[in-house]
């Protein structure tokens, strides 16, 4: 099987990864890729959210499959003219792609499908945001409706900056504050059928201790020993298939990985968010436990025919991603800076390559806000989490940081030994969560 992974980011390295490990892909390609990527993959330029472009490479490298990693080009309708073509694409199409697209769309969605979530209210105007702020009261969840690479949200307690927030944006979405703990749980979809992967915990906020503001994720965990343990199922029968099959009611059946983030609350579980791919940084940890070749899942999932693929099967143990940052990062991050990695690749670590380039004398250097992902991996998460910091301190880069804290308080607790899809053993709430 040929196939092409679009992206060249943290989560497309780690798609990238897996797939070369599935005995049934003999040709990778990549596109537009990144340094890292470029011994497991043959890379090519390509405008990623250019539908034609896209249609054009994939023709070129005559690809089996296409599968689709950032959430633009998935908003940007690239799917559509694959499917036309005939070529079996792993991401929805332009409209099923709305769920992300607009989060007035997902709320209205889920509205549809009797999905529990934060209560909300859109506003265009600076009186309708008032209205609404003052309806839900502090923590104020301000929501930007159009995509934001994971940094249109702010919550806050202070109302101007709220309102800023919501005056800055054309349209927004804000909704009431919905207490503890954030779990993400991908599912594999077709149109018909979802199957669920492990969940997964990210740290939205810049700094330890969940400070700083929103960013695109600082690392991740999985499994969760501290998760209730029907999570899975119960996500499945109240969130995931709702979804799937008011899509499909619509007429914009769902085809590819549906993301849920969730907030498991004092009433129950909400979700926070719909999104339409991969999350970035928590797919770097899911990917890495997934013993079942990735390769026939998103090929199955991409021609309708999860329903007599394999369940996915696990490695035992666990992972830690920690998300090596630009200096000024998120606000304004600095790119060009020389990067020194030392010993990438270890038995139970290594290093996924997010924001990197080649300068004119063939050197690393950093190319994005979130720049380098070190994975760690273990029998439990405390030895994952050391791997994964290990990890993190052979890299050297001038203005670069990370959160010291990423799985810090779950890697104090005993992991499950089954081989279920979720991760079970009720606990408190251990990590805070940042809404985004």
């Amino acid at each position: 099987m040929r196939v092409l992974v679009i992206g060249g980011g943290g989560r497309e390295h780690a798609i990238v990864r897996a797939l070369g490990k599935d005995p049934a892909v003999d040709e990778l390609h990549a596109a537009p890729g990144n340094p890292g990527m470029a011994g497991m993959a043959s890379l090519h330029e390509v405008v990623a959210a250019d539908p034609a472009s896209v249609t054009a490479l994939a023709r070129h490298v005559a690809a089996d499959l296409v599968v689709i990693g950032p959430e633009a080009p998935l908003v940007a309708g690239v799917a559509d003219p694959l499917r036309e073509a005939g070529i079996a694409v792993f991401g929805p199409g332009r409209q099923a792609a709305q769920v992300e697209g607009s989060k007035a769309f997902s709320k209205r969605m889920m509205a549809d499908a009797g999905i529990p979530t934060a209560r909300a209210r859109v506003a265009t105007t600076a009186a309708e945001a008032q209205a609404a702020l003052a309806e839900f009261g502090p923590p104020y969840v301000v929501k930007d409706d159009a995509l934001a690479a994971g940094k249109g949200v702010v919550v806050t307690t202070d109302l101007a900056a709220a309102m800023w927030h919501a005056s800055s944006c054309e349209k927004v979405v804000i909704e009431e504050y919905l207490d503890g703990p954030e779990v993400s749980l991908f599912a594999l979809a077709d149109g018909t059928t979802a199957v669920p992967l492990l969940p997964a915990q990210d740290f939205k906020r810049a700094r330890d201790g969940d400070q700083g503001p929103n960013t695109g994720g600082m690392g991740a965990y999985t499994p969760l020993p501290w998760a209730p343990k029907d999570l899975t199922d119960e996500v499945m029968d109240t969130v995931i298939m709702p979804a799937i099959e008011t899509m499909r009611g619509r007429g914009t059946p769902y085809s590819g990985l549906l993301y849920a983030g969730l907030a498991l609350t004092s009433k129950g579980i909400r979700v926070v968010e719909f999104n339409a791919r991969f999350g970035d940084p928590e797919t770097q940890v899911v990917l890495d436990r997934l013993a079942t070749p990735l390769g026939g899942l998103l090929h199955a999932a991409a021609v309708g025919d999860l329903g007599h693929a394999p369940a996915p099967d696990w490695h035992p143990g666990a992972a830690v991603t920690v998300v090596i940052a630009a200096e000024g990062y998120p606000a304004s991050p600095v790119s060009g800076d020389k990067i020194q990695a030392h010993d990438t690749e270890r038995a139970h670590s290594y290093v996924l390559h997010a924001g990197t380039s080649l300068d004119a004398d063939g050197d690393l250097v950093s190319a994005g806000g979130r720049v380098l992902n070190a994975v760690g991996t273990g029998p439990d998460l405390a030895a994952a989490r050391t791997a994964a910091y290990d990890a993190a301190a052979r890299i050297t880069m001038r203005g670069s940081w990370y959160r010291q804290d990423i799985a810090q308080l779950a890697a104090r607790l005993p992991l499950r030994h089954d081989r279920q899809v979720h991760a079970a053993g009720d606990g408190p709430d251990l990590e805070r969560r940042a809404q985004v």
